[in-house]
């Protein structure tokens, strides 16, 4: 019981210091694959990925934060369905589809290339950082375009498996921490309605 509680403890202690760390490590494109791939070998190979998400917005003005939670379904290739349950019920959907304004495409990219781990379509507008200790991985992002950096300061990803947890930190200091818990299933598990929200 002492072993398992050291290393626990262990654990929870290593995940603050590798974020610590983490932007003093600079990647390639290949080198923060690899090193991704190495902690989730079967990577290439996830269709679906289906879960559920807590979210915390942290603001300067609130002394608590604003915490929301769903559910969120994840097609490679074709799109990421978002649905927030509590507080209130709303849903977001961001796919391939064309005829989107140019704006909307490029944030509809990147969010689901960062739950989808695809760096090389990352790294057209963020510089990447990444490292590994042990099962535990960490990708940090960071805006190359004056436009984003205005905003947004940094993006971490991290995870053992798979990606557990996003962070957002925005320029005045804000941030949004984004926990996910979810499962990896073929394109067969789709319903004939998610299906056809995915469709082109």
């Amino acid at each position: 019981m002492n072993r398992l509680l050291c290393a626990l403890i262990a654990a929870l202690c290593m995940a603050p210091a590798m974020a610590g760390e983490l932007f003093e490590h600079p990647q390639t494109p290949a080198q923060a694959q690899a090193i991704v791939n190495a902690a989730m070998p079967g990577l290439a190979q996830v269709q679906v990925l289906r879960g559920r998400y807590t979210q915390r917005k942290f603001l300067r003005e609130i002394p608590r934060p604003l915490t929301s939670s769903g559910e969120f379904l994840l097609v490679r290739g074709r799109g990421i369905w978002w649905h927030t349950q509590v507080p209130m019920e709303s849903e977001l959907l961001l796919n391939r589809r064309s005829g989107q304004p140019p704006g909307v495409q490029v944030a509809a990219s990147t969010f689901f290339a960062m739950f989808a781990l695809d760096l090389d379509t990352l790294s057209q507008n963020f510089e990447l950082f990444a490292m590994q200790s042990g099962p535990r991985w960490l990708l940090g992002l960071r805006p190359r375009e004056a436009a984003l950096s205005a905003w947004l300061e940094q993006i971490t990803l991290g995870g053992r498996e798979q990606l557990q947890q996003v962070t957002l930190v925005e320029t005045t200091g804000d941030r949004t921490e984004i926990d996910l818990e979810a499962v990896s299933q073929p394109l067969s598990s789709l319903t004939p309605a998610e299906q056809k929200r995915f469709e082109p």
